[in-house]
């Protein structure tokens, strides 16, 4: 399993980024770290979901830039 420095490790966390880019949040609670499985953006001082633009409420502590990717297929 990661540490939360292996973690923290891929993602900007020193920096926001530019308003209105495409970016992966690296989030925390309770349990541990999570990233959203949505595109997200820093939009006047907060975090937006870019899929239903709602304000995300999560613990963010870092972000990269967001990177489609395929998820894979489940097995029956």
């Amino acid at each position: 399993m990661a540490t939360l420095q292996d973690r923290l490790s891929e993602f900007i966390t020193d920096t926001l980024p530019n308003e209105e880019i495409s970016v992966e949040l690296l989030c925390r609670d309770n349990r541990g770290t999570y990233t959203l499985p949505y595109p997200c953006c820093r939009f006047h001082q907060k975090w937006r979901n870019l899929n239903s633009d709602e304000t995300v409420t999560a613990d963010v502590i870092g972000w990269r830039p967001f990177i489609k990717r395929k998820r894979l297929k489940q097995s029956p």
